[in-house]
């Protein structure tokens, strides 16, 4: 038996997927649709956006990326958080650049420990 849609809790979500372009524009809806769970807020936008030029990234540098990127994202209080995480390719990984898809309302920080790049996006979106 099936939950009812409105019963269904909505996050946490978990996906995992290759960045080979095919899934490019589902991923891209995925995220507006996190992105609106949070309501109609400016923030929201930004957040989505933020984490939709990082899925961009991966999906233009897919030769960085070694196997499937790990999507997790997750609502704390009033913080909404979104964690990409994949391994790199070759011996120095490429990390996305993308401050400009930081606010003072969404942060985006990409680093790397060992071999696995990480991106976290978050804001305060209620």
């Amino acid at each position: 038996m099936t939950e009812p849609r409105d019963a269904a809790p909505a996050l946490p979500l978990a996906v995992t997927y290759a960045p080979d372009g095919r899934l490019g524009d589902a991923v891209r809806a995925l995220v507006g649709r996190i992105g609106a769970l949070a309501g109609d807020s400016p923030h929201a936008q930004r957040f989505a956006a933020a984490v939709q030029a990082v899925v961009t990234w991966l999906i233009e540098h897919r030769a960085a990326v070694a196997g499937d990127v790990a999507m997790v994202f997750d609502r704390d209080g009033d913080r909404l958080r979104g964690d990409l995480r994949w391994a790199a390719s070759g011996d120095t990984p490429a990390v996305p650049a993308l401050a400009e898809a930081s606010s003072p309302d969404v942060e985006l920080a990409c680093d790397v420990s060992g071999g696995e790049v990480s991106c976290r996006v978050s804001c305060r979106c209620a």
